[in-house]
């Protein structure tokens, strides 16, 4: 069908009683041989008259609220390169229109960007990455990175939970985690929007999250008896530091930090305020709520502690490497417990944290301490992370089951046997 005698088209075209919309769909450039501009035959498309030439780019012209706004794309940043997807979206925003959700920074690409899903991660990772301790900033990166990979321009104001479900299953398709990693990726993304709603004020509500079921690592730990054959392993000059952290479940991190200002012989005790993150020494310890804890010195390492305050200026550190003097570092600690685990011959799986605090922690429990009480000795914030050392020894709950007899020796069942009446 050749487009020549537009007035006819139109008027064949027009229905009686429609509604009028508000804006106008306008052809971008001119005719490519003449020059001129293109002519809209309506609800067909634009066409050059003389050359028959059509444009390959539209815009939306519309006047709001007083404003001219011109609309090249659309909200998934669409460009319009057809008519009948220019008239799709002039439909779409009259639609809104009427309904009064229209709101112009949804189609301006530069207004939209402000709200693209990557930038705002780019703007909540500047934000956080001073308040976060050195050793987890690699890491916050890490799950900032995943969430660009999956969101990229999505504009933040139209998420919803099918979208948290989608990048859910996207981590699982695409990575290797586990159920634990996969749950702190995910709670990433959900500080990351508390942030744009509580301080960018950005969103009015958080989309519904899925719940993520995953299992518990199992907790490792040494016996005593096992503790001790490790204890005689280490080195003499080196035994201060792992003995603390055996008699007191410290993390090393806040071991390593510990000053003799911090001790108070008087009281006897130690108050654990600050902690090493990798290499930074940071007067604050892990946790985000995490505040300072005041914890009794173990009469076995007393003398040493003594000894060490005694000699030395406030500001020295407690426990001091020998052979330079200077305070531990995270790299001599793992080197130490490496040696220590070929000597004992442990499971390359166990960790000096298991061996130390982990240890601690479950061998209390063990022998009826409180959670609240071993809760208090670790630091915790809520019994409630004190909890997954309750269950920790099988050999005990054995002993506790053998309490319970028949009061008789034990049946030998041989062969099949036949149930009766009960």
């Amino acid at each position: 069908m050749t487009l020549t005698d537009t007035t006819l088209i139109d008027y064949l075209l027009q229905e009686k009683g429609e509604e009028k919309m508000k804006g106008a769909i306008r052809a971008k450039g001119h005719c490519p041989v003449c020059q001129g501009s293109f002519t809209e035959v309506k609800k067909l498309g634009f066409i050059c008259p003389s050359d028959k030439t059509t444009p390959q780019r539209f815009f939306i012209d519309l006047f709001y609220r007083g404003q001219r706004i011109k609309l090249y794309s659309d909200k998934q940043g669409q460009v319009l390169d057809s008519y009948q997807r220019a008239l799709n979206l002039l439909a779409h925003i009259n639609v809104e229109i009427k309904n009064h959700s229209f709101d112009p920074s949804h189609y301006i690409k530069q207004e939209r960007e402000k709200f693209y899903v990557v930038n705002l991660l780019d703007k909540f990772l500047s934000h956080k990455l001073d308040s976060l301790a050195p050793s987890y900033r690699h890491v916050y990166k890490l799950y900032t990175g995943y969430a660009k990979a999956f969101f990229k321009a999505t504009d933040i104001r139209d998420l919803r939970k099918l979208d948290i479900v989608n990048y859910l299953e996207y981590l699982k398709k695409n990575y290797s985690f586990s159920g634990k990693t996969v749950k702190n990726i995910i709670d990433h993304f959900k500080t990351f929007l508390r942030y744009v709603m509580n301080d960018l004020e950005i969103l009015d509500k958080i989309p519904t999250f899925p719940v993520i079921d995953y299992s518990e690592p199992q907790i490792k730990w040494l016996s005593p008896e096992l503790q001790k054959r490790v204890y005689e392993a280490i080195p003499t000059d080196d035994k201060p530091i792992i003995a603390f952290l055996m008699l007191s479940g410290c993390r090393p991190g806040e071991a390593r930090a510990l000053k003799c200002k911090d001790v108070n012989l008087d009281l006897g005790v130690i108050t654990i305020n600050a902690t090493f993150s990798g290499r930074v020494y940071r007067e604050k310890r892990k946790g985000r709520r995490a505040k300072g804890v005041v914890i009794p010195i173990h009469p076995e390492i007393a003398d040493y502690v003594r000894s060490r305050i005694t000699n030395n200026l406030p500001e020295a550190f407690l426990f001091v490497y020998k052979k330079t003097g200077c305070h531990y570092t995270e790299d001599r600690l793992k080197r130490i417990w490496d040696k220590i685990k070929e000597i004992v011959r442990l499971s390359q799986d166990i960790r000096l944290y298991d061996a130390t605090r982990h240890s601690f922690a479950s061998q209390l429990i063990n022998n009826g301490i409180s959670l609240i009480n071993v809760s208090r000795l670790l630091g915790h914030s809520s019994v409630k992370m004190t909890e997954k050392y309750a269950h920790s020894d099988i050999e005990k709950l054995k002993i506790d089951m053998s309490s319970v007899s028949l009061g008789r020796e034990i049946i030998k069942l041989e062969g099949k046997q036949k149930v009766g009446n009960l």
